[in-house]
């Protein structure tokens, strides 16, 4: 099992829609991303590291036909019920991103989207490469590629400021510690605290994820023939969305 798998599996993944939702309704927020860069005029789309569904959910309410790939069954399960409505229009995909996009039909998706630091969790910077060329593969002419994710090569705090506020409420809180190692991984050390019938307690756990520069992900798209058609940094997130001609 991977850091990331076995960081999730551990910690994340059983709070990961309580850390995603304390400041807003997470689908509503996806709703407006995806309005906002001009990605909800397609009809069929590849949600990769789709989590407990954000966007899903977003653009099944909006009549699109989804196709959900995660590697954290229990997150999938959650959309699954959140889904039900819509259930015939989405289809769910256990396994890993990367390798999904190796093995689909070629311009069989209209909208690809790897949003939410997921690109940030594959295990080198190669297999970002990779992702960006089967992905250009498995688009429609006309089709769109977009990647949200935290830009951590301009990372450089000391001291304190290494350590991050991710969420809190009344019975529990959420802080990361951010420790660059090199030009290309950094180490993000999850620390969660709750409150029980017997007090306080804090779990800890770590994983190694990459730090991706955006000019890297332009290079790897202009190789394949996509072009840039929006990018924007907000709320500490940089998107970058191409099209295929």
């Amino acid at each position: 099992m991977s850091d990331v798998k076995r960081h999730y599996a551990e910690l994340l993944g059983p709070i990961y829609t309580w850390y995603t939702s304390v400041d807003g309704d997470p689908v509503a927020r996806a709703a407006g991303w995806l309005e906002r860069h001009g990605l909800l005029t397609h009809a069929h789309y590849l949600d990769l590291g789709a989590g407990s569904g954000a966007h899903a959910l977003a653009l099944l309410r909006a009549g699109k036909r989804v196709t959900a790939v995660d590697f954290d069954t229990a997150l999938l399960e959650e959309l699954r019920s959140a889904a039900a409505p819509y259930g015939e229009r989405l289809t769910l995909h256990a396994g890993d991103l990367l390798a999904y996009v190796r093995a689909a039909t070629p311009a069989s998706f209209d909208v690809i989207l790897c949003a939410g630091d997921t690109l940030t969790h594959l295990p080198a910077l190669a297999d970002v490469d990779e992702l960006v060329r089967e992905s250009a593969s498995c688009l429609a002419p006309g089709g769109r590629l977009a990647f949200a994710y935290r830009d951590s090569t301009r990372f450089a705090a000391e001291g304190v400021e290494r350590f991050i506020e991710v969420a809190r409420d009344a019975t529990r809180s959420m802080h990361c510690l951010l420790e660059p190692l090199d030009a290309e991984h950094l180490r993000v050390t999850d620390i969660v605290t709750e409150i029980g019938p017997e007090g306080p307690r804090t779990r800890l756990g770590d994983y190694v994820k990459l730090r991706i520069a955006p000019e890297r992900l332009l290079t790897a798209a202009s190789d394949v023939g996509l072009e840039l058609a929006a990018r924007t940094d907000e709320r500490g997130m940089t998107t970058l969305c191409f099209r295929k001609a």
